[in-house]
């Protein structure tokens, strides 16, 4: 479908009407019926996801559909004001990790209040169901407890019912772990599967997507998913593929072996007859990054051959982690306990400082690894801080500091890694396949949520994109930069009543201020909501009025259905 800006006025009514960027000179024949909305939003520039320039206009919202765009003639209950604005849909963050922390608090607000109005969660290969008993009371004995929620599900289903139940202030959609299937099936050891077990995951898969999941994820970099071949998750893929899903991996390495990895993913895809999203696209570590050209020429091949290729990155340097992902691996089969065990062998020790100080060499040196995250109180001063001013004042190695850290905290350490530059982020930022995702998720400068200490995109990916790298970068033009955030994402997932601004589509809009809109948040104090973002609407209804919540929980779960994409 052709979505040019000619169509959009057409479309809208607005063609004849001598509709330009700038302005609306005269009004729509026929228009001048008084009638009384819901909402009406009168006054933006609207961007309508499409990639197409901005128009002057009004929009007009009854329930949760726009009904009328144009000069908007009559009342509502509820007018938004946009001069000097610009109005655009709402932000779909295509690869997230917001999940459990909608039972913690459901107004989701450092990502409500960057204007994301749909999150795409069950990333990385780690979803919230398929639930074995073991994993619902891991679950519940950890999180729930920690949070005080109710963790009851083991099946979509029921987790897709309590999020409606309790009420979300965004709308959700989840992908199908593989990484979880695996363990639910095989478990956590280094092990093939039999065919018996691949046949029970391809069930576990459709019954998954049976229930509403949009495709598979994997996280080749984390066990147990990282224990499968290409061609068992084929056969995963290919379920998906029934129900019209789409294929988002995590690859298996994003640094020295980016392009092998780039390869299987293609080569996985195509074995599934499946639609790929690479996820977070990077080439870490300053000697890898010509590899980016090179992997966007493999990847403009197999399109050219037939394929369905997109992928997603945020507008960051630094990633965010666990910090037995310095680890290859084989040292993290069988869980955090094998694991710690290793780290206090004496003959495996010396292969995993090898392995480990060679992921750090490439990254830099040891004042790329920032610590994150700790259990323990006595190691809460670590947090926010690089490994190498932690071991500067002792003079501890600092290899054996992580080595100590992962045993006390029973291997569970974040981390964030600085290993991508901004020539890295333009080369892939820019290019047209590359939508714009948070890898983030939900957190709040308040209660519990505000207790960690997140990576700065939880709190600023798409301001961030907006601000910066539109506005003060010239990366793009805007109209680009939300089409890689609304259209684009759409019609990845296959959503074809979001993503952009028409008649008789959803009513999830963003008003921001093109002049002013930026992040704030930072590694060193991540707890900051972004500027510039004025009012959101989900499913029609005003969740951020003048920047402030309005403590509304108007989404949805969006199951999917057999065919949408």
């Amino acid at each position: 479908m052709d979505w040019s800006r000619r169509n959009f006025l057409r479309r809208t009514g607005l063609a004849g009407a001598g509709a330009a960027v700038g302005g609306l000179s005269t009004m729509l024949d026929g228009c001048a019926i008084a009638q009384r909305y819901d909402v009406v939003i009168r006054g933006g520039r609207v961007i309508d996801g499409t990639g197409a320039a901005p128009v002057v206009a009004d929009i007009a919202i009854e329930g949760d559909r726009i009904v009328q765009i144009g000069p908007v003639q009559g009342s509502s209950g509820n007018t938004i004001d946009a001069s000097g604005k610009i109005v655009c849909p709402g932000f779909i963050d295509i690869h997230s990790h917001t999940d459990l922390s909608l039972l913690v608090d459901p107004r989701a607000e450092s990502k409500i209040r960057q204007g994301v109005t749909t999150e795409v969660a069950g990333q990385d290969g780690s979803s919230l169901a398929p639930l074995t008993d073991a994993r619902l009371r891991s679950l519940q004995d950890g999180y729930g407890r920690r949070y005080g929620v109710d963790i009851e599900w083991t099946d979509f289903s029921g987790l897709f019912d309590t999020l409606e139940q309790q009420g979300i202030g965004l709308n959700f959609i989840s992908l199908a772990g593989q990484g979880t299937i695996r363990g639910y099936v095989v478990g956590y050891e280094n092990v093939p599967a039999s065919a018996r077990q691949v046949d029970a995951m391809k069930d576990l898969v459709d019954q998954a997507m049976s229930e509403g999941a949009w495709g598979l994820s994997s996280g080749l970099e984390y066990t147990p998913g990282s224990f499968a071949d290409e061609d068992e998750i084929a056969e995963l893929g290919r379920v998906a593929a029934g129900y019209s899903g789409f294929y988002a991996t995590h690859m298996r390495n994003e640094d020295d072996f980016l392009v092998e990895a780039v390869s299987e993913a293609i080569s996985t895809a195509r074995k599934a007859e499946i639609a790929l999203q690479i996820a977070h696209f990077k080439a870490s570590g300053g000697r890898n990054r010509d590899k980016v050209a090179v992997c966007f020429d493999m990847i403009e091949q197999a399109i050219g051959e037939g394929m369905d290729i997109t992928l997603d990155r945020y507008p960051y340097i630094a990633y965010a982690t666990t910090l037995q992902n310095l680890f290859p691996t084989q040292f993290r089969a069988g869980g955090a306990e094998a694991f710690v065990s290793r780290l206090q062998s004496p003959d495996v020790l010396p292969a995993m400082k090898r392995a480990a100080v060679d992921k750090v060499d490439m990254l830099g040196d040891w004042s790329a690894v920032m610590i994150t995250s700790v259990g323990r109180a006595e190691n809460q001063d670590y947090v926010g801080r690089r490994v190498s001013e932690i071991v500067a004042r002792s003079g501890q190695d600092p290899f054996e500091f992580v080595r100590e850290l992962l045993i006390a905290e029973n291997g569970s350490v974040g981390m964030v890694g600085f290993g991508m530059s901004e020539e890295e982020i333009t080369s892939v930022l820019t290019h047209p396949l590359v939508m714009v995702a948070s890898d983030g998720g939900a957190a709040a400068v308040t209660g519990p949520l505000s207790e960690t200490t997140p990576h700065p995109r939880f709190y600023g990916t798409f301001p961030r994109v907006l601000g910066k790298y539109s506005r003060e970068e010239g990366l793009f033009d805007l109209p680009t930069a939300v089409h890689k955030m609304t259209g684009q994402p759409a019609m990845r997932l296959g959503l074809a009543d979001r993503g952009r601004i028409d008649v008789g589509l959803v009513a999830d809009l963003v008003v921001f201020d093109p002049e002013t809109v930026i992040d704030r948040a930072d590694f060193m104090n991540p707890h900051q909501y972004a500027q510039g973002i004025e009012s959101v609407l989900v499913n029609g209804a005003v969740v951020i009025d003048r920047g402030e919540h309005t403590g509304a929980l108007p989404g949805r779960v969006l199951r999917k259905q057999a065919g949408s994409a």
